[in-house]
């Protein structure tokens, strides 16, 4: 059984690591890849923050077992998750150990170092146009240069998947895509890292009152990477000196944090963030002999780092999914949305107070629900450790929902303080 994957990204790499426990694979990229960690067109947010979900990490782990410590080698840092300074609405986060590794690291390095793990062939610089179809099945893509065949068409390509207008051209058609634009954007710069910076620093913008936030990793090389983000349409500028009065205007200390930094590169900037949910599984005539993961079928905003951990999770499927009639292929698709379901409603749904939808009854619930976790992660070590694990996606958000939990955020939401527009005292360590 021969596969062919579509795209040389992370869900691509993940995908074709497990088909090819039962397949000859191939992955097609269309970028030309480097043996070396570098910066590419096909991930136009590849020089941004990328959060690896510490659920992402133990997937690629059990994957590619040594992984973890190859990349620490390498130069990415681990840390505890909790360990992480947040700054939300509210305040600075509690701090508390919560046994989680969570490993930073650039885009180019993680992708590069899977990429060499990786078994499948991996062919580069090819340009795919279309699918080939014999009747009603998919037996191959079409690619500049001709056609390549398969008993089995991934497509893990990404935002900039072709795939609805390819099938539409057959004659199979595809739900419209729901779409939540928070009008998100980016602007990213690297740093020298002063020697006791934290691994990880973060301040969180929240709706509507707090546009603006920043999202700091230590990467490789002794390097920061400094991620300056604005919602609703509040972007950071590309010039240095706007830049740098964006980051200045944040309730946190990063400005004073970054005073003895040294900057390395220019400022990045990107804001193709929308989140976009395309149910694949609802067409009527899905074709036998192809499948969609990753960001074809749901796109996050880049801001909450779930899409390579639902990436991974998603490449687990095709284990011992081995159907890939039309039915079956159908059935692989509604175990891909069951996946992103509950990662795209924690996301879309902070997202939606930024977008002018009237939230309805259950959403104006989980807001307000979601406002009383603000403050108590803010007070209580232990309710903060069971918010980690959800972010992370070691536990679910029904996890959350316990009712022996409401009383106690109720008293801490009693007590909220206002906090102040900078923290006091010593800069968080």
């Amino acid at each position: 059984m021969k596969a062919v994957v579509i795209g040389g990204g992370i869900a691509g790499l993940l995908a074709a690591r497990v088909l090819s426990e039962s397949h000859e694979v191939v992955v097609l990229e269309r970028d030309r890849l480097s043996d070396e960690p570098e910066y590419r067109s096909g991930v136009p947010q590849g020089r941004h923050v990328h959060g690896l979900l510490v659920r992402g990490g133990e997937i690629m782990e059990e994957l590619f077992p040594g992984l973890r410590d190859e990349l620490v080698q390498a130069g990415a840092h681990l840390t505890d998750a909790g360990e992480a300074r947040l700054l939300n609405a509210v305040g600075w986060l509690a701090r508390a150990e919560t046994g989680l590794p969570l490993l930073t690291v650039s885009r180019p390095l993680l992708e590069t170092h899977i990429r060499r793990r990786v078994t499948a062939k991996i062919v580069d610089g090819v340009h795919v146009t279309g699918l080939s179809f014999r009747g009603s099945t998919v037996d191959g893509v079409l690619t500049r240069d001709g056609r390549v065949d398969a008993d089995l068409v991934v497509d893990a390509s990404g935002r900039s998947s072709k795939l609805a207008g390819w099938l539409a051209e057959a004659g199979v058609a595809v739900p419209e895509p729901e779409v939540v634009d928070s009008r998100t954007g980016y602007a990213t710069r690297l740093y020298s890292a002063p020697e006791d910076f934290p691994v990880v620093i973060a301040e969180l913008a929240g709706a509507p009152e707090h546009p603006r936030g920043c999202a700091v990793m230590r990467i490789e090389g002794d390097r920061l990477m400094v991620t300056a983000q604005g919602a609703g349409g509040d972007h950071p500028p590309r010039d240095p000196e706007g830049y740098e009065e964006f980051l200045a205007s944040l309730r946190g200390p990063l400005a004073q944090m970054l005073a003895e930094a040294e900057p390395l590169t220019p400022v990045y900037l990107f804001a193709r963030t929308a989140s976009r949910r395309n149910a694949l599984e609802k067409a009527a005539n899905w074709p036998a002999g192809l499948v969609a993961v990753g960001d074809v079928v749901c796109a996050f905003n880049p801001v909450y780092g779930q899409g390579m951990t639902v990436a991974a999770m998603e490449s687990l499927l095709f284990r011992g999914h081995t159907d890939f009639s039309a039915r079956g292929c159908q059935a692989f698709q509604r175990k891909v949305a069951k996946v992103a379901a509950e990662a795209w409603a924690m996301s879309s749904g902070a997202d939606r107070g930024w977008t002018d939808d009237e939230p309805g009854a259950a959403q104006r619930l989980l807001g307000w629900f979601m406002k009383k976790w603000q403050v108590g992660i803010v007070h209580d070590p232990d309710l903060f450790r069971r918010f980690v694990r959800v972010v992370h996606m070691k536990a679910t958000p029904a996890s959350l929902m316990n009712p022996l939990l409401f009383r106690r955020l109720a008293r801490y939401s009693r007590q909220a303080p206002r906090p102040e527009r900078r923290p006091a005292g010593p800069t968080p360590r």
